[in-house]
């Protein structure tokens, strides 16, 4: 049987659930496109440097969470870990960088990682974000972090609090790892073999480290801002007098890094803050990439994103009771008493769905009572009986299930007989 069990790490989404992650999508995109947001969708797998050259090479997703693979070419391939580099290689690919004034995508779908399973999170995963390239603005990055705390909010999450940090321009970024590798020396024998590797490859990564976190040495190192160079620290200062303008609660945590190397400046995550289980619980996060794009082709583009994903967020919909409205509306069953009444249920049916209602019929039985059974059990809101002297007069049984009425109604009449009862 085990050959016909799911792959661990992975999720069937059925009925209700699948519903509620295709609603925080629906709601996610809804509101991205109010931004000015388009949608794009990119390939699940990449040529493996796409995210090796662009995650980081001492990165956790890179070094431990790709699933990579050689193709039949020889070629190294890799499932999609994460949305940006991917949405970057796409936007230099087809040459987006050409046009005139900003590019902003949307995305959604699913990403791969070898993660240990645990509670909201997967091997494969859901999630939605944004990308915004062409302008270097703090302007830009506030918009860009209240169209997240918006979904949030359309989604009805209660207790968002925005924690924001800058970990500065390259000029910022060099300083700080200079200084991290002197001081990490001291107390690098009783730290992890990764942190003992990162020491020179990109000692900055150690205070992102999951397995010392607890260590006194990263406790006690010192914050980014110390470094930062005017030019960030006026950056930084004109984000945060953005997000004030705007009413958007946040925290600035100077411990706030991030995970990946193509962040600059301006990093952030949108966090619960509240008196239960959900406190401290990090909904998703993005930033500033000032140099990604250069990078990857040579082009002085700036970038700013986030993602989020959404089985997390489904989870915390379910702690917070936030969902409205999930089951699947049957409009009406329109039940059929003998073999050519049935095939009257059928031309009803085609034509209150091609106006856009929800119609189920049982296929098999002209009997009256599991042809009930059935309404009940997808519980609409009508029932439409059609039998030998309702084809001969054109003039059908309409049911109410909630009012408890009936009447007998034109078939010509009926789509706009239940819209007016709407």
């Amino acid at each position: 049987m085990g050959q016909y069990q799911k792959i661990k790490g992975t999720q069937d989404f059925y009925g209700v659930t699948a519903n509620k992650l295709r609603t925080i999508e629906m709601v996610s995109s809804k509101v991205a496109k109010t931004y000015g947001f388009k949608e794009i969708i990119t390939p699940i797998f990449e040529n493996s440097n796409v995210f090796i050259k662009n995650v980081g090479e001492e990165s956790d997703v890179v070094k431990k969470e790709m699933y990579t693979f050689k193709d039949k070419g020889g070629r190294s391939i890799t499932l999609r870990p994460e949305g940006t580099a991917a949405v970057a290689r796409s936007f230099i690919e087809n040459k987006m960088y050409a046009n005139p004034g900003m590019t902003k995508y949307y995305y959604y779908g699913p990403m791969f990682r070898y993660e240990r399973p645990q509670t909201g999170r997967y091997r494969e995963f859901n999630q939605f974000g944004v990308e915004a390239y062409g302008s270097d603005s703090p302007l830009l990055d506030s918009d860009i972090i209240l169209s997240g705390y918006n979904i949030f909010k359309s989604l009805g999450i209660k207790n968002v609090v925005l924690h924001i940090n800058s970990i500065g321009d390259a000029a910022s970024r060099l300083n700080y790892s200079s200084f991290l590798q002197t001081y990490f020396k001291e107390y690098i024998d009783s730290m992890c073999i990764d942190c003992q590797r990162r020491l020179t490859t990109n000692p900055m990564r150690i205070l992102d480290c999951k397995v010392d976190k607890e260590n006194i040495a990263i406790k006690n190192a010192p914050n980014i801002t110390d470094f930062l160079t005017n030019e960030s620290k006026e950056y930084f200062s004109n984000v945060l007098k953005t997000l004030d303008a705007l009413e958007i609660p946040y925290i600035v945590d100077t411990r706030l890094v991030r995970g990946l190397d193509y962040y600059t400046d301006t990093v952030f995550e949108f966090v619960i803050n509240s008196n239960d289980e959900l406190n401290g619980l990090a909904l998703g996060g993005g930033g500033k990439y000032a140099n990604l794009i250069n990078s990857m082709v040579g082009k002085n583009v700036s970038g700013i994103g986030y993602a989020f994903g959404l089985e997390r967020i489904s989870a915390v919909m379910d702690k917070q009771n936030a969902w409205k409205d999930l089951e699947t509306i049957t409009d009406c069953v329109i039940l059929g008493l003998d073999d050519e009444s049935k095939i009257s249920a059928m031309l009803l049916s085609n034509e209150l769905r091609c106006k856009g209602l929800t119609v189920e019929m049982d296929y098999a039985s002209t009997k009256l009572k599991p042809q009930f059974k059935l309404a009940e059990r997808v519980n609409c809101k009508y029932i439409i009986i059609i039998g030998e002297e309702e084809r001969k007069t054109g003039l059908y049984m309409v049911k109410n299930t909630v009012t408890k009425t009936q009447k007998k109604i034109s078939k010509d009449k009926i789509y706009e007989y239940i819209e007016e009862e709407k």
